[in-house]
């Protein structure tokens, strides 16, 4: 039972996204009178993509159509009403989508057509009180890509830094088996053990944990070297990490908790809300942990250092997510 349960959570996390979006923008195309031209113009490959995630929901997970058609109603009446002026049918720049605009959508979702304009939005999906994801990279281009002001010297020698943990790590992992560490992982493979953080034991994890802690622990150094040599390029910095890769995205976020049926909380942000704010970003002393953290204003941000799947490579992603506090919490 928990193992069905645990599978139906996989389905949902894989393909709620997609359909959301889908169903946002269809919803309105339906408010606009539109809906026609809406589905003639959107990419065959895309279409043959919702419509597997469609079945297979339909058959493993029925349940959560429900669910989707009531978040994306209501979020797409939260768009509407903040769009006073009547708006046109959206444009769905999906992954899957073909678009000549990629290099300006940014992290936009939907392409929206108001009275002033086009405007681009960003969807998602969120579980209540839980963090959001605004932004994933590669950790060996980290500071170039969105701290260009710092020295690419520096770039350099964190990366060089990434790798001598990586080897210190995998020597500590391979001790704790009596086995030689010869560089790679190929003889950890060999012996039938996992790649894979969540099937390590425990003295395993707090190895990995460490490992992670000790990369963040020096990007938090090259951050706060970074605020004090030039604080306004830092504050810039800050604002692609916090989902703001173009001044004129939306971020729409649909909180929900499917499991209890409540309603949705839909909260909207333009750029704006921190633009002033991005000046007065205070860097979180170090907690040991794989996350660095800054408050910008009313928002937290938080810069974690993860896994792209295998934990043995050097292969690192940089996970970016933003949790908003209510005034009343500031």
């Amino acid at each position: 039972m928990a193992q069905d349960q645990t599978k139906k959570e996989a389905l949902f996390n894989e393909v709620k996204g997609s359909l959301f979006e889908y169903l946002v923008a269809q919803k309105l195309a339906q408010a606009s009178q539109e809906e026609l031209s809406f589905h003639k113009s959107l990419d065959q490959n895309y279409l043959n993509v919702l419509s597997q995630q469609d079945r297979m929901v339909r058959q493993f997970y029925p349940e959560m159509l429900k669910f989707l058609n009531g978040v994306s109603q209501k979020t797409a009446e939260s768009i509407s009403l903040y769009f006073p002026d009547n708006l046109k049918a959206p444009k769905l720049m999906g992954k899957f989508m073909n678009s000549s605009l990629k290099n300006e959508i940014n992290e936009a979702d939907l392409i929206l057509t108001t009275a002033t304009g086009t405007r681009p939005v960003s969807l998602k999906l969120n579980k209540k009180n839980a963090f959001v994801n605004t932004k994933s990279g590669g950790i060996k281009s980290f500071f170039s890509l969105y701290f260009p002001f710092l020295s690419t010297d520096l770039q350099q020698s964190f990366n060089e830094l990434v790798d001598l943990e990586f080897a210190r790590m995998g020597a500590e992992l391979h001790a704790l088996h009596d086995m030689d560490y010869p560089g790679d992982f190929s003889l950890w493979t060999q012996a039938g053990l996992s790649e894979l953080p969540g099937e390590l034991g425990p003295q395993e994890r707090d190895v990995l944990k460490a490992y992670y802690a000790r990369l963040s622990k020096a990007m938090h150094s090259i951050l706060t070297n970074a605020k004090r040599l030039d604080n306004f390029q830092f504050g810039q910095g800050l604002a692609p990490l916090m989902g703001f890769g173009n001044p004129e995205i939306l971020q729409v976020v649909c909180f929900h908790d499917f499991k209890s049926g409540s309603d949705p909380q839909i909260n909207i942000h333009p750029f704006s809300e921190i633009k002033e704010l991005l000046d007065e970003a205070k860097i979180i002393p170090v907690k040991g942990t794989s996350s660095v953290e800054i408050e910008v204003g009313h928002w937290n941000l938080q810069i974690r250092v993860k896994p792209m799947n295998k934990f043995t490579t050097t292969a690192i992603k940089i996970n970016c997510s933003v949790k908003v506090r209510p005034p009343s919490d500031v």
